[in-house]
């Protein structure tokens, strides 16, 4: 009878699990999109604030200043609550001809500051010539209170180092990554007060030189062009991503100097020619996740073991590669339903797709990856679409996608239509709530996930 019961039971909770499941296959993206506001030109990196009221968008080109009718770098604050712009910060120039101005966007880990990176600069930048610089709002009265120079040029990734649990009065350090020259530049930000002094020189610390051993399969003018960062949870280490070639840095970031080069991955390994792109890590610092756009894939790797080795390494530094064969022991599979996947890949398209309806496209471009703030079970992936080969010729009619994977299972529970070139890529610290920006279209769209997850778990 006991047995009889439990099988009733199973039958049961199995009828309950699909029936979210089975209802997500009759939605579209419109079921679950609460609202699009617009935004200034190619809205680039996006974060929300600690206290999850407030999120901070990085526009490139800004917008028009209605007073002197010329094109101005702009950042805009959006209250979460209200889904409603709060406000529109002004900044300074960097270039006319090429990157406007800003890129992305972090916090400092008291909350205190937003931490708004400029991409590069040139003879008629207004402040810091030809360099990148970092922006900081204090976030209580949402004003600019100073500009820290990079001195280097395409800072596309601004992370804040966790805080040093060891230590009492920890540092607040950041990185930037510089795209154009290829190099790391280390600003501390502890001391940082809003005493009405704009010039924050004395907050630069150093750049980190990146040595490669690889040269990437195409020539861009630079040889690593550094996008995706990430710490450890202790703040003892960072990975660094080499966008060109696709081998990963591995970086000290108490001392500030390379320890290590994991070799790119093999075609024969992936299956397919990858890059690394974006990288994100779980909070207990078991895995990173790594978005991969030339390949249309993600992939999960294993950060205990990837410290281990280095750890073991007898004179750690630049000139140390760890061999691709590491990446047998890193690469943690997705336990899909047709088997372990080291590499999952991500080209196929929702129903609603306005371009590609339920079908498959080799240009995905997945770019931007977050992982959901609450349990890190679920990896929200924004690919950006296109019609061509590379980005030299966009098609704003073609809209991209956001994918949500379900990392226990390696399953999409959902895909998202996005907007033109979706980008910027963000979700609420309740995690109900998902925000993707249209670098092409100049819109921020926010998605209930809340609901949908329910849905998907029930």
């Amino acid at each position: 009878m006991r047995q009889q019961i439990l099988a009733l039971g199973l039958v049961l909770y199995a009828c309950v699990a699909g029936a979210g499941v089975k209802d997500l296959e009759v939605l579209n993206t419109k079921d679950f999109l609460k609202k699009i506001l617009p935004t200034g030109c190619q809205p680039k990196g996006a974060k929300v604030a600690p206290d999850g009221r407030y999120l901070y968008l990085a526009e490139m080109c800004g917008k028009i200043d209605p007073k002197t009718k010329k094109r101005v770098p702009t950042a805009s604050i959006y209250d979460l609550e209200k889904l409603t712009l709060e406000k529109t910060l002004i900044t300074p120039v960097g270039m006319r001809k090429g990157i406007l101005a800003n890129t992305e966007v972090d916090f400092s880990f008291d909350g205190k500051w937003a931490l708004i990176a400029r991409a590069e600069g040139d003879e008629g930048s207004e402040i810091y010539k030809d360099q990148g610089m970092v922006t900081v709002v204090n976030t209580r009265t949402q004003k600019i209170a100073k500009y820290i120079p990079t001195y280097g040029q395409g800072a596309k990734i601004i992370a804040t180092r966790p805080a040093l649990t060891r230590v009492r009065n920890p540092q607040q350090i950041v990185y930037v990554a510089n795209y154009f020259s290829d190099d790391i530049s280390v600003i501390d930000i502890t001391s940082l007060a809003d005493d009405g002094k704009l010039k924050g020189d004395k907050h630069y610390i150093k750049k980190i030189d990146l040595k490669t051993h690889f040269t990437p399969p195409v020539n861009h003018g630079y040889k690593i062009a550094p996008r995706g960062v990430a710490f450890t949870p202790d703040g003892g280490r960072a990975l660094v991503l080499n966008t060109e070639s696709g081998s990963i840095f591995v970086v000290d970031s108490i001392n500030h100097r390379q320890l290590a080069e994991l070799a790119p991955i093999s075609k024969e390994l992936a299956g397919r020619e990858l890059n690394v792109r974006h990288i994100v890590t779980t909070k207990d610092g078991e895995w990173a996740y790594l978005s991969h756009m030339r390949g249309n894939a993600v992939s999960r790797i294993s950060m205990k073991k990837l410290n281990q080795i280095v750890d073991a390494l007898p004179e750690p530094g630049p000139q140390v590669v760890l061999p691709e064969s590491t990446w047998n022991e890193l690469l943690v599979p997705f336990e899909t339903t047709s088997g372990p996947q080291k590499i999952l890949v991500i080209e196929d398209y929702p129903k609603d797709h306005p371009n590609f309806p339920n079908k498959k496209w080799p240009l995905t471009h997945p770019n931007t990856i977050v992982l959901d703030p609450i349990s890190n079970r679920y990896l929200y992936v924004s690919s950006r679409t296109t019609s061509t080969v590379g980005d030299a010729t966009v098609d704003s009619r073609i809209m991209g996608k956001i994918d949500i994977i379900d990392t226990v299972n390696g399953s999409i529970v959902f895909s998202l239509v996005g907007g033109s070139q979706p980008t910027a890529l963000e979700v609420s610290p309740d995690g109900k709530t998902l925000i993707s920006s249209a670098l092409i279209g100049a819109k921020l769209y926010f998605y209930d996930i809340g609901k949908l997850l329910r849905l998907y778990e029930r």
